[in-house]
């Protein structure tokens, strides 16, 4: 069974878009939209994917699962958190969709700002202690992130935020929030205890 027609009409209302705004938005007919919801006429493959990139899912997702039911994924700080398949995407840091069952550890972690590099993400020899009685480097910008073991004892990074924080600023202080919010989901999500 395939749960096309009802996803395009659910996604378009879900983002507040009008059939004409849509069919503006994709370049085609206001009656191109219309059909492809009704079931008067069937999308060909180009076009669905049109539509799952448009919406930014999967296009197995957009045939094969009813969405106005599906739990809503979570997103926080770089991190996707999806319920239904127990699995996190990390968008910045070590990319890739995981398992949440095979995740046994998460700390808090930082890495001095001049020391950047995406391509590896929180290298040893550049992650820093940070204090809040640490006056001597009150000015240090630091990237704040998260290290997740494995079972396997692979670890992850995750960025919890795409750019620098100067120490004990607002901004870091809100940071530090969204990192502690991916603990506790991962905390609630995972059939282990993580630390």
């Amino acid at each position: 069974m395939t749960y096309l027609q009802s996803n395009l009409h659910f996604l378009r209302t879900k983002n507040k878009l009008s059939q004409k705004e849509l069919a503006e938005k994709l370049f085609m007919t206001h009656q191109t939209i219309s059909n492809h919801e009704t079931g008067k006429s069937q999308p060909d493959l180009e076009m669905m994917q049109k539509y799952a990139d448009f919406y930014e899912i999967p296009l197995s997702d957009l045939l094969h699962l009813d969405l106005s039911t599906k739990k809503p994924v979570k997103d926080i700080g770089n991190i996707i958190f999806d319920k239904d398949r127990q699995t996190f995407q990390i968008l910045s840091g070590s990319k890739g969709i995981y398992p949440m069952k095979d995740v046994c550890k998460c700390q808090i972690i930082f890495e001095d700002a001049k020391f950047h590099n995406e391509e590896i993400p929180f290298p040893l020899d550049h992650r820093i202690l940070v204090t809040s009685y640490d006056f001597w480097w009150v000015n240090r910008k630091v990237y704040v992130g998260l290290e997740i073991e494995l079972k396997n004892s692979d670890k992850l990074y995750v960025y919890v935020s795409n750019d620098a924080k100067i120490q004990n600023s607002d901004s870091f202080k809100k940071t530090m929030q969204y990192a502690q919010q991916i603990k506790e989901q991962f905390k609630t999500s995972s059939k282990n205890p993580v630390l």
